[in-house]
């Protein structure tokens, strides 16, 4: 046993030694000079820290010296006046003085003859103090009290006749975190017969909690509270705020907090044994900050209270973060930061975090925890670090990295095999997943993976029948019902969706997005991107409004939409523009979509909003910006031998292109693959068909029933807006009037026209009992939404293809106008439509369009200058 005692030249022979000896010191070897100024001091102490005694030792030798000195506490302002300047005045807690006092101690002090020695805790603080202090300071230092080191001890020690082993003295310090009251005490109640047996010191320190906690019980109520606060929340301050500040600094100046706020380690382990459980209980930040007014009935506080008490605070909150998990990850998240500091292990916490944090939707910070893992528990939580990963890499659109984590990290358990199986396809590769161990008991979540590997492997695999359809419906079905909300590379509801949608089963898509929704399909950080996909759908639906109603409900629900669901929203309003906007808003669209194509990288998932991409930027002129997309979509098809059920909609998108380019050499291997396709394939034969009399009818062979069939074809297949563009453009490619209305009507009753418009609103300012005619008032519906074109500068032949009217139509329906209006000139017919629908185009002029120099007769058209 190592034995420390003191070396014989640290006494001082002014007294006996304190365990601020070294500390003192300086003001004892000044007071004790012969000569020089009249002493003068400052002591700072906290509660315990020997300040009184120090100034009551500091008398002592003033008097032994024959000097004149008066020792008080809280003197009448009027001692302080009357105490002549050579007697030493020595005032202890000046920190409580009125101002009567400190403006009588502000004057001694301003006068350097003054003999005067002042001691104070650290709060609470004063102008007037730290004015005292500053004055005094100017002699000697100010001298702080309340912290010692083993140099201190050992003096002390000797001093006193004690010896004590290393490791006990080493412990002392550490725990009492060098605070002079409590090392004394420690001290005083140490006995070697129980360190014998006890190395912890537990029962040192069962002894030193009563003391702790009565000196605690002396601050004030709200000081009270805010130590307690601060030993649930060893880690960090509460708040931030000036009360904070002020209830750290009292905490201090009590000798129960450390300068920096936090708590002693002895008090830390005092307040956490005796704190109450419901004191405790809202102490942790999960329930209060979620539920500031919960009561005894709140059952997030009565399942916490249950496990506090035989367990450690840490251990409690684990398992309080892990019943919130699904359902809350938000406050999930907290638990487990509160419970790392409470002195949980981290690594037992990595999975969780990150769960929580993806969970959220803030996959940076769960690839960060899940990358900076070094070790995990067990092989499950292995698995879901690498779950994360991949899905973070997928939803940063990124599947081959997410197939890469997957393969760099193989994984142990059969559901996460399957989660990596689905990253495999989408990037057009396979992955072989361990069978099922046949002595396990099947669970939802098991039978969900099952089924969708199955129905992957089945749809690649050439079976485009209802079967596959029923497996992927029935996977998303039952991972609903699992209640599962970890990461996953694509949801099991969206792949089922994205397969009823190349299935050409609208309906199927919508019911299977719509229970994945109300079931609370893959748990919160899902929603928007079920959203969207219901936004999708609506639009192949012909359902703008709802559409637009989805998209700006899943804005609403996340910040910053992953690169992924970026890509998806930015096809859902190109979608819309293409539909139901004139021809600046869909390239509008198409300009806002452009940076997130260049981000993201395409996989077998994202088909089906690739095709309608590629369709937009080829109509903006911008085909080569989509061009490696399109190619690394028919790679991934190529690498799994293009299946029928994921290649029609790819392969028409190319069909589309050639028709927007007036490329047929463009659009025949693509053609070609869809009729290749069709043997296997009821959705390929409808678009091959299809594709075949829009070829014709681009020639200038309109056969109206062959259009009518291919339209109706196309819209039974989910591709309603496909099939009235068909029958629009065999409108326009015949001379037969009859023939060109009959299309027009076809392509209306497959796609009809968004109905919304604006209302006219009545000017602040009109007159009262004044009214303000309305476009309904004057104009017709169809007559209305010409207007509106005529407008927006539309053509007679623009005006026609947008709402699937004829060009002549068009023009007759602009001379109905100018008759209602009573307009006499072009500039007349547009200041008349400016006042009564919106100006919502500066418009000046219109003129028809003149006959070509080749002498060809152009179709009527109307242009709009400006």
């Amino acid at each position: 046993m190592t034995v420390v005692s003191m070396r014989p030249d640290h006494t001082l022979d002014t007294g006996p030694a304190f365990l601020w000896d070294r500390q003192l010191r300086a003001a004892i070897e000044t007071i004790g000079a012969s000569s020089g100024p009249p002493p003068r001091a400052m002591l700072i102490g906290n509660a315990g820290s020997g300040k009184s005694e120090s100034l009551r030792h500091l008398h002592r030798v003033l008097l032994d010296r024959g000097e004149a000195a008066i020792l008080t506490q809280l003197p009448h302002a009027a001692v302080i006046e009357r105490t002549a300047s050579d007697t030493v005045l020595l005032i202890d807690d000046a920190h409580l003085l009125d101002e009567e006092q400190f403006a009588q101690l502000t004057t001694r002090a301003a006068d350097p003859a003054a003999a005067l020695i002042v001691a104070a805790r650290p709060w609470p603080a004063s102008e007037h103090l730290r004015v005292v202090a500053r004055m005094l300071e100017r002699t000697l230092p100010a001298i702080v009290l309340g912290h010692v080191s083993r140099s201190d001890v050992l003096p002390y020690l000797d001093a006193h006749g004690r010896a004590m082993p290393e490791p006990c003295l080493q412990h002392i310090l550490e725990a009492t975190g060098g605070v002079t009251w409590l090392v004394a005490e420690a001290l005083a109640q140490h006995d070697e017969l129980d360190c014998a047996a006890d190395a912890a010191h537990g029962e040192l320190e069962r002894a030193l909690q009563e003391t702790i906690l009565h000196r605690l019980d002396t601050v004030s109520p709200d000081h009270h509270d805010a130590v307690e606060a601060l030993c649930v929340r060893a880690a960090r301050r509460a708040a931030t705020d000036a009360a904070a500040d002020d209830a750290a600094l009292c905490g201090y100046a009590e000798g129960l907090l450390l300068r920096s706020g936090r708590p002693v380690p002895l008090v830390l382990s005092a307040v956490r044994a005796a704190i109450p459980v419901r004191r405790l209980a809202e102490l942790t930040g999960p329930l209060a900050a979620a539920q500031p007014g919960a009561d005894s009935a709140d059952p997030d506080f009565l399942a916490l209270a249950e496990e506090i008490g035989a367990e450690t605070v840490g251990a409690a909150l684990v398992r309080q973060g892990d019943r919130m998990l699904d359902a809350e990850p938000g406050r999930a998240e907290e638990a487990y930061r509160e419970a790392l500091l409470c002195g949980a292990d981290p690594s037992a916490l990595t999975a969780r975090r990150t769960r929580a944090a993806w969970a959220r939707g803030d996959l940076d910070t769960a690839i960060a925890i899940a990358e900076d893992a070094t070790a995990v528990t067990s092989a499950a939580d292995g698995d879901l670090l690498t779950d994360i990963s991949a899905g973070v890499w997928a939803a940063r659109g990124m599947m081959a990295q997410a197939d890469a984590v997957y393969r760099a990290r193989p994984p142990d358990t059969v559901d996460s095999a399957a989660l990596a199986s689905i990253a495999a396809f989408g990037t057009g590769a396979t992955s072989s997943t361990p069978a099922r161990d046949a002595g396990v008991a099947p669970s939802t979540l098991s039978v969900s993976m099952d089924l969708l590997r199955r129905g992957l492997e089945a749809s690649t695999a050439g079976d485009c029948s209802e079967a596959v359809l029923a497996d992927f419906v029935r996977a998303a079905e039952m991972y609903t019902s699992s209640r599962a909300s970890g990461a996953v590379p694509e949801l099991p509801a969206v792949i089922a969706a994205v397969v009823a949608l190349s299935l050409g089963a609208t309906s199927t898509a919508r019911a299977v997005i719509d229970d994945a929704i109300r079931g609370g399909h893959g748990g919160p950080w899902a929603a928007p991107r079920l959203l969207l996909w219901r936004a999708w759908v609506a639009v192949q639906c012909a359902r703008p409004g709802e559409a637009r109603a989805d998209l700006a409900q899943a804005r609403e629900l996340t910040g910053d939409l992953s690169a992924r669901d970026a890509l998806l929203a930015h096809a859902v309003r190109v979608a819309i523009a293409r539909r139901y906007e004139d021809a600046s808003g869909a390239d509008e669209a198409w300009r806002h979509a452009r940076g997130i194509v260049l981000r993201t990288e395409i996989d077998l998932f994202l088909l089906h909003p690739l095709a309608e991409l590629i369709s937009a930027a080829t109509r903006a002129g911008d085909a080569a910006r989509i061009r490696p997309h399109f190619a690394r979509a028919l790679e991934i098809t190529a690498q799994l031998d293009d299946p029928p059920l994921w290649i029609a909609h790819l392969r028409w998108a190319g069909i589309q292109q050639g028709i927007l380019l007036g490329n047929p050499a463009h659009l025949t291997p693509h053609a070609k693959a869809l009729v290749a396709a069709s043997a296997d394939s009821h959705v390929a034969a409808v678009m091959a068909k299809a594709g075949r009399v829009w070829t014709s009818v681009l020639g200038g062979s309109v056969d109206p029933a062959a259009v009518e069939a291919a339209a109706a074809g196309l819209a039974s297949i989910g591709l309603k807006w496909d099939g009235a563009r068909l029958a629009g453009h065999g409108a326009g490619r015949t001379d037969d009037r009859k023939v060109a209305a009959r299309l027009l009507a076809c392509a209306r009753e497959l796609h009809p026209t968004d109905g919304t418009r604006k209302t006219a609103e009545t000017g602040d300012t009109a007159e009262q009992g004044s009214t303000r005619t309305t476009p309904e008032d004057l104009l017709s519906d169809r007559e209305i939404e010409v207007a509106r074109l005529v407008l927006q500068g539309k053509t007679y032949a623009e005006i026609g293809e947008a709402i699937f009217i004829s060009p002549r139509t068009a023009e007759h329906h602009i001379a109905h106008i100018r008759n209602r209006l009573g307009a006499t000139s072009r500039s007349e017919v547009l200041t008349k439509l400016r006042q009564l629908i919106g100006e919502d185009h500066a418009v000046t002029s219109i003129r028809p369009v003149r006959a070509s120099a080749t002498g060809q007769s152009p179709s009527p058209q109307l242009r709009v200058s400006g």
